[in-house]
């Protein structure tokens, strides 16, 4: 076995029945033939895909500390803070980034996705949101925070009216179904929240939370309609008629009665 060629490998291969080591012809060659018949060997067999190396992210250029003072002084040009993906913020950092976002005017969006963020970050973003009149989409996926530290988060929703997206998905723990549950009613509670990141793991409070997204994007339909001058209206089916001046059909019960 040691000097044996290719060749004979394979033939030895399909002896024993290793049919998945060579191409079907090859295998029924060597098992209709008394000597080697495989002249390729196992070169011959089709080769495994390779995959194009793929080349890893570039790190995030934030600088922690300019972008903490930057929200500190309400810098203007400060719209979208992105500190994804950087793990080696202390907690404290990011408390006092929470705790600088609570009177700043200018940040809309805040993204620390994968910043090892715990329940102590997320308790501080929940009181930031109680008091903050900016922000609108806040991501804290990828993180270490509890379904304690997310139902404060949500739970906060019901004293802010600007936040409009809120992404919570996979974090380190599942939260359960009873958190999930509470999610679910604290969110039919709030009217403004547009988008919820998350993936329910039960039906009931995926529906539940579902209807209370459809139920806001209504709402701010309407605002926008009144906010640019436009109005709904409500019609009758006599109303109708004698808008466009003529009579639309309809299936009465008696006539259904009759037929059947």
């Amino acid at each position: 076995m040691a000097t044996a060629s290719d060749a004979e490998l394979c033939d030895i291969a399909a002896i024993l029945g290793m049919h998945t080591l060579m191409s079907n012809q090859q295998y029924y060659e060597a098992l209709a033939s008394s000597t080697i018949a495989n002249k390729q060997g196992l070169n011959s067999v089709i080769q495994c895909t390779r995959y194009k190396p793929i080349p890893d992210e570039k790190p995030n250029p934030t600088d922690v500390k300019d972008t903490l003072e930057k929200i500190r002084n309400n810098h203007p040009d400060l719209v979208e803070v992105n500190l994804n993906n950087i793990r080696n913020i202390p907690t404290h950092t990011l408390k006092a980034y929470a705790e600088a976002l609570r009177l700043n005017t200018v940040v809309q969006q805040l993204s620390i996705v994968g910043t090892r963020s715990n329940d102590t970050v997320a308790y501080a973003l929940a009181d930031m949101l109680r008091v903050n009149t900016t922000l609108k989409s806040l991501n804290v996926e990828s993180n270490f925070i509890t379904g304690a530290g997310i139902l404060a988060l949500v739970e906060s929703l019901q004293f802010n009216k600007t936040l409009l997206e809120l992404k919570i998905d996979n974090q380190s723990q599942q939260l359960g179904n009873k958190v999930e549950m509470e999610i679910a009613s604290m969110l039919e509670r709030n009217s403004t929240l547009l988008k919820l990141g998350y993936h329910f793991t039960q039906p009931g409070p995926w529906l539940r939370s579902s209807n209370a997204m459809m139920s806001n994007s209504e709402i701010a339909r309407v605002i926008r309609s009144n906010s640019d001058g436009s109005v709904t209206l409500t019609l009758s089916v006599p109303e109708l008629e004698k808008a466009f001046k003529k009579k639309f059909k309809s299936k009465s019960k008696s006539n259904v009665t009759e037929k059947a």
